[in-house]
């Protein structure tokens, strides 16, 4: 967090995560199928845990910003996999399962540096062909929702529309989380290892 942020006014630094999580919260407890129990445990407790980390690190010298970071992301996960569980109900076993790419995601710089600098140079300036071809498809992907929708709705059921959109909007949710939770945690890991950054590397 930087230097400035230290010097907001308490209210300022309550409300800006409070604000920011709480409305990813909603979208959780509410989208797509209605509150639920783990839904609204889950959007409640990481609001509060994102906002205290918050507040600590606007306030203290201790940098734990990457656990509101964390919150926001998680959040965002939780949020597709429910419009997945909408689709196709998810047993417990499953959930596990499809947590697990999260928990990787901010893991691989610790456990594989050079899959990761890899996959976080291909998401900030992709090199490859494959890279720009993904960073294509991610900068197209709005408007084709607007397409797929329409054009489902021309040939399937509203059921099968709605299945499809539900799918999309789920796979967008999950690739935004595991692609920012990956940088967040490569970045990280560069601080921590001193490690200079792609972006320095690239300009010269």
């Amino acid at each position: 967090m930087n230097v400035e942020a230290r010097k907001w006014p308490l209210w300022k630094v309550i409300l800006l995560p409070l604000t920011t999580l709480g409305f990813i919260s909603i979208l959780l407890i509410f989208f797509p199928t209605g509150p639920s129990f783990i839904a609204i445990f889950t959007g409640i407790s990481h609001t509060l845990l994102g906002t205290v980390f918050f507040i600590i690190t606007a306030r203290t010298i201790h940098s734990w910003g990457y656990i509101y970071i964390h919150s926001c992301l998680f959040l965002l996960y939780a949020t597709g996999l429910r419009a997945f569980d909408a689709v196709h109900p998810l047993s417990t076993i499953w959930v596990l399962v499809l947590l697990f790419p999260y928990t990787l995601a901010w893991l691989l710089p610790y456990i594989k540096p050079s899959l990761s600098t890899i996959m976080y140079r291909e998401q900030t300036a992709p090199q490859t062909k494959f890279g720009k071809g993904c960073m294509s498809i991610a900068l197209g992907s709005l408007p084709a929702i607007g397409s797929t929708a329409a054009l489902t709705g021309l040939y399937f059921s509203r059921v099968d529309e709605e299945n499809i959109i539900l799918l999309v909007a789920g796979l967008l949710l999950v690739y935004a989380a595991l692609a920012s939770a990956q940088a967040i945690s490569h970045q990280i890991w560069e601080f921590n290892n001193k490690v200079k950054p792609i972006d320095q590397e690239a300009e010269k």
